[in-house]
């Protein structure tokens, strides 16, 4: 695994002109940047929210897909306005994000529509339609053109050829995609129903996990048919007799 360096970190981090950066557990701020350099960058941010010497956070996707958290600190915060302060920021550290999804990933078409639950840029309940990317056990990704942050949640519905998964989500990641207009969004699942669990694993396993229908037990249908007779089929029949 070759190490992202601080340029690589910072430009990926500002790649889309601004960042939302984590200030503490579950709070993050929004930096907008100005100049971006090897391992320093300017930016102006919420003025009530920042300080010289304030310690941040900021999450990117490698080129390979990899999640790493970028370590920063804040050198000087100085007036920019009534609402904003211009910081400079200095890298501190790059390493792999452990918060992030360690499942292996699977890329994988189909589309993707979600209602927004609780986010930034989109009204609660207002739609949100894209294509897919990949898939995991424990996330997803897909391209939208909706604007979406880090930790917006949703209500995912997602259809690969026959299947349909759906569960909440929690936005982990937004990087531009290739398609202008466009961004990758990758999301955590938060809420998943059990089939939505099973269907992923199938579809991860190219269809080689055997789901048995609803309310039929499969095990018990080898079972009835190794002690039934072949002439009378009283075996696998008493699977379905009720009682």
């Amino acid at each position: 695994m070759n190490p992202l360096s601080p340029p690589e970190a910072l430009s990926l981090l500002f790649a889309a002109g601004a960042a939302d950066l984590e200030i503490s557990a579950g709070a993050f701020v929004r930096a907008t940047a100005t100049e971006v350099g090897s391992e320093t960058a300017t930016a102006t941010a919420p003025r009530l929210s920042v300080a010289t010497g304030m310690r941040l956070t900021g999450r990117v996707l490698g080129p390979d897909g990899r999640p790493w958290e970028v370590g920063l600190t804040i050198e000087d915060a100085r007036y920019h306005s009534p609402d904003l302060a211009t910081i400079a920021l200095r890298v501190v550290g790059v390493e792999v994000d452990r918060t992030r999804r360690t499942a292996n990933r699977v890329p994988i078409g189909g589309v993707a529509w979600l209602e927004a639950v609780n986010c930034q840029d989109v009204v609660d309940g207002d739609r949100v339609d894209g294509t897919l990317e990949d898939l995991s056990q424990t996330g997803v990704a897909f391209a939208t053109r909706r604007i979406l942050r880090v930790n917006d949640r949703l209500i995912f519905h997602g259809r690969f050829f026959a299947d349909e998964i759906n569960g909440e989500v929690r936005v982990a990641s937004v990087r531009p995609a290739q398609s202008p207009g466009q961004s990758i969004v990758g999301c955590r699942f938060i809420d998943l129903d059990g089939e939505s669990q099973r269907r992923i694993e199938r579809i991860l396993s190219g269809g080689r996990t055997e789901v048995a229908p609803s309310g039929v037990d499969l095990g018990a249908l080898r079972t009835a048919a190794g002690q039934g007779s072949v002439h009378d089929g009283d075996g696998w029949r008493r699977v379905f007799r009720r009682r």
